[in-house]
């Protein structure tokens, strides 16, 4: 039995520097705004790497206090300081990323010659993708001088549209009925429960709340989405971008025509969602399942779960890949990194935050005692382990595509969850485990495009004007219909209120990274499943090397594969093959 100390976090050992913390966002402020200055009259290419290793360690200065704030505020997200601090750093960012324009305008502006011989010093090896992007990316904005305007009123704008909607939805409470009569808890909570209950009459009155309380803050809800999404679109007006889903492409160096082919390719494999969920409407005893069945376990493990159980599981499976991921695991659990107490007013979902100056990183998460959590512990460190491979290099290469990003933390999952499989005592836990891995990559590979579709066909339409509330629930159930056909009597229509990554200001079309990371790491576990024993290393070469390559350059590299429809019909087996021996082993209870 490993012995875990807590399951609250300790936020000490990454607090940057000692002074108070708004003081030291002034201090930064000040630093950032000088050293733009600094380069607004140009840089001497004799001096490059060292303005190029100043500007780094501001980058990772700042990203470091952003993440430290953003932990202080998810503890409470009612906390008006945090909250102040949150809006504090939000004008930070503004100013680093002010500044990293200006910087790039410097890079553009060298000679081929000076360019050539700047960006074959060894003194920047390792961020060289970082450096050619911020290059290219001159050539794509505005002047420094407009920029640097829609990145201050960006604070009040576009920033300030993201924290409203996270304010908002944390006010959010839901009426349940309980024995002690009904109880108001949070929209999230309400959620959970609702989904996850395994008494269909409680989900369905659960899911009637939802419904009620979404339809009530609709129109408000609504508002803030058509001006999040209308600063975005008039931006990339402003730029000149045509395609609306150009910057997600570059944030995740990944290709147009590769998402294309994986969107074509899923596509043409919605008929593993709608047998799963027929035969789910089976065992349920319905005629067909609502939205709130979709998650709802058919089979439930009646194993409770400890926090320290929960740590076991994830410490045995990281180090039967290798003892290195198994200590790093153990690490986590035992210092603190870890937040997994369930209170009233902590940001929902899960998180990784990572801290470069510390060389560590903290995760968050509500622990309930099921797999589902022990899943999430599994994908949050595997965030952490990667960061901690991007810590030992230089701050610009931490930058790594949100596709990549995901890559670590599923095929984390797939470790952890393929093993509890194998391993189940009783048929009853192997069945609902091998549903979790079922549940779990269908959201990838069905429930995840179908939003990404939904929000692409509403920035499309935004740009003829402001959608009413009645309009985007039409525009969503049309997207979801598309997916789930006719094996759902009722899709959720009101879901775009309650997924934040819709209001994601610093990554466009945040959903879909999370499909392409799924696939692609079920490649790279495929690969693992083949050659166990020299595939550690490998792996450890491949997250390292993220934060200097794109996915297809990494998928040539490592899996010796294209980004083409044999790779990504490659990565959807593992889930075909787990529905097709789901359906063989529950046709007797049908």
């Amino acid at each position: 039995m490993n012995h875990v100390h807590t399951n609250q976090w300790n936020l000490d050992a990454v607090r940057p520097g000692n002074h108070p913390v708004k003081e030291q966002v002034m201090e930064l402020l000040f630093q950032v705004g000088e050293m733009k200055s600094l380069l607004e009259h140009g840089m001497n290419i004799n001096e490059a790497v060292d303005v190029t290793k100043r500007v780094q360690d501001l980058y990772t200065q700042v990203f470091h206090m952003d993440e430290y704030i953003f932990c202080i505020a998810s503890e409470n997200v009612l906390d008006g300081e945090a909250q102040d601090l949150m809006a504090r750093t939000s004008q930070l960012k503004a100013k680093m990323d002010t500044l990293l324009h200006v910087y790039g305008q410097c890079l553009a502006q060298m000679t081929e010659e000076e360019w050539k011989s700047f960006i074959e010093s060894k003194e920047i090896a390792g961020s060289e993708r970082y450096l050619k992007e911020q290059r290219r990316k001159v050539k794509d904005q505005l002047a420094p001088e407009m920029e640097t305007v829609i990145n201050a009123l960006s604070v009040h704008g576009f920033s300030g549209w993201e924290d409203q909607y996270g304010q908002e939805y944390a006010r959010l409470t839901v009426p349940v009925k309980s024995e002690e009569g009904t109880e108001y808890i949070s929209f999230d909570k309400a959620y959970i429960l609702g989904m996850l209950s395994n008494d269909r009459n409680k989900r369905e009155e659960i899911a009637v709340s939802l419904t009620k309380v979404c339809r009530e803050n609709e129109d408000r809800f609504a508002s803030i989405f058509n001006h999040f999404a209308g600063f975005r679109n008039e931006l990339y007006r402003l730029r000149g971008w045509t395609n609306p889903l150009k910057e997600m492409f570059e944030q995740n160096r990944i290709s147009e025509a590769s998402v294309t082919t994986m969107m074509d390719t899923l596509h043409a494999h919605t008929s593993l969602l709608h047998r799963f969920l027929e035969r789910k409407a089976v065992l349920t005893g319905v005629d067909k399942l609502s939205w709130f069945d979709v998650y709802a376990p058919t089979f439930t493990s009646k194993t409770a779960l400890t926090y320290e159980e929960a740590a076991d599981i994830v410490i045995g499976q990281f180090t039967r890949f290798s003892e290195k991921l198994g200590q790093f695991a153990s690490t986590a659990f035992e210092k603190g990194w870890i937040d997994a107490e369930p209170t009233d007013h902590k940001r929902h979902g899960a998180f990784c935050a990572s801290f470069p100056d510390a060389k560590e990183s903290r995760v968050m998460l509500s622990f309930t005692g099921n797999y589902n959590d022990v899943v999430t512990i599994a994908h949050e460190l595997g965030h952490a382990y990667h960061n901690s491979l991007l810590h030992e290099q230089p701050g610009f290469s931490h930058k790594v595509g949100t596709g990549l990003a995901e890559t670590a933390s599923t095929f984390a999952e797939n470790l952890v969850l393929d093993a509890a499989i194998d391993l189940a005592k009783t048929e009853e836990d192997r069945l609902s485990l091998l549903e979790m891995k079922i549940t779990n990559g269908l959201k990838y590979t069905t429930f995840i495009p179908a939003k990404f579709e939904f929000e692409a066909a509403f920035y499309k339409q935004r740009m003829n004007g402001k959608l009413s509330a009645g309009e985007i629930v039409q525009l969503m159930e049309k997207t979801e219909r598309d997916w789930f056909n006719d094996s759902l009597e009722e899709v959720n229509t009101h879901n775009w209120m309650s997924i934040p990554h819709f209001f994601n200001t610093e990554k466009a079309f945040y959903n879909l990274p999370y499909t392409i990371g799924y696939l692609f790491s079920n490649g790279v576990y495929s690969l693992y499943q083949k050659e166990k024993g020299t595939f550690p290393e490998r792996y450890d070469q491949l997250l390292t090397s993220s934060g200097n390559q794109s996915m297809e350059e990494l998928s040539i590299g490592f899996l010796k594969e294209e980004l083409g429809t044999d790779f990504w019909e490659t990565s959807i087996r593992p889930l075909e093959e787990a529905i097709e021996k789901y359906l063989e082993e529950t046709e007797r209870y049908s």
